[in-house]
């Protein structure tokens, strides 16, 4: 138990008095011997450089490198990671492609971490990336076969299950963004600590992590690079990365749809709509789209890339947004 702040001056002071009084009483009684008051000004004067030097040098110099301290793992071990979120007191960021702690073998024990983390006031937010954008395709390629495609997808789905289980006032303190683009390294942290790793041809959990204090230089920079991409733009949140608002000329009509952005752009599963059929997107307020064919291979792609979010198990009827 810590004590409280004006409880721990008082017993430094009382310990300072009884130091002092100490030393008076042993110095007391040979106030006599030859040579006294000399040998005294020495060592108080040799105290106070002392003094100076550790207070102005090597306390500072064992503060930045107690702070800039690098703690190396061989491989990331997901349970030490929910053990330490059940422990959090603060914040838990989580930034990566997908996450072995949403995979089935962690999900449960994450699940629960989170619920109890949330019930003492900690803030998570945590950003993977869109199984259907080009950076996520890149990564399956590196990490293959490891089907890194699935499990982008099958972590978005769960973070969508966690989000609908939580009660109203965990909402603000559970924020998950989906990515268009990919992370610059893997990070999690949590607390003061946080751990990151860098991209190499198998998952980050087999590579070597960097523990760091977010204090420090090297968490600084991480932990600077994960809220630039945070505020920064083209980040959905899980219900506008499933569906995409738009509206009929006069608003007329609105529809969610399920929808894919190919090179810049956006093919939606246009349902009981029609070719020539005019539309405008929700969030970009009255600019005029028309739904359009286009030829096999762009609509070929266009499906790979449905499947890629959605899962393979869809027969969309997918048509281009363009402008009239």
């Amino acid at each position: 138990m810590r004590l409280p702040g004006r409880r721990l001056s008082y017993l430094y002071v009382v310990i300072g008095a009884a130091l002092l009084l100490a030393g008076f009483g042993l110095l007391y009684p040979v106030r006599h011997v030859e040579g006294f008051a000399t040998e005294v000004r020495i060592n108080i004067g040799s105290n106070l450089i002392d003094l100076v030097l550790a207070v102005l040098v090597l306390q500072p110099l064992v503060l930045s490198l107690n702070r800039n301290a690098v703690r190396w793992r061989n491989r990331l071990d997901y349970r030490d990671v929910i053990r330490s979120i059940e422990r959090a007191n603060d914040h838990v960021d989580i930034w990566k492609y997908w996450t072995g702690l949403l995979e089935p073998t962690h999900a449960a024990a994450f699940a629960a971490a989170v619920r109890k983390a949330l019930d003492r006031g900690v803030r998570f937010r945590i950003m993977l990336t869109d199984p259907s954008c080009p950076d996520a395709a890149q990564r399956a390629n590196q990490v293959a076969p490891t089907d890194a495609i699935a499990l982008m997808r099958e972590n978005i789905e769960r973070l969508d299950e966690i989000l609908g289980e939580l009660p109203p006032r965990h909402a603000d303190h559970f924020e998950v963004r989906v990515s268009p683009v990919g992370p610059a390294h893997a990070l999690y942290r949590i607390d003061d600590w946080l751990s990151y790793g860098l991209f190499r041809n198998r998952r980050v959990s087999e590579n070597y992590q960097r523990e760091v204090r977010v204090a420090g230089d090297l968490g600084g920079l991480a932990l600077e690079a994960f809220d630039n991409r945070w505020n920064g733009a083209g980040l959905r949140e899980i219900a506008d990365h499933y569906r995409l608002g738009v509206r009929t000329p006069g608003q007329a009509m609105e529809y969610d749809l399920e929808y894919v952005v190919l090179d810049g752009e956006t093919w939606v599963d246009a349902g009981s709509l029609r070719i020539g059929h005019e539309l405008s997107i929700t969030s970009d307020g009255s600019t005029p789209y028309v739904l359009t064919n286009a030829g096999p291979e762009a609509r070929d792609r266009a499906a790979a890339l449905f499947a890629h979010k959605y899962g393979p198990d869809r027969s969309p009827s997918l048509l281009r947004l363009a402008a009239p």
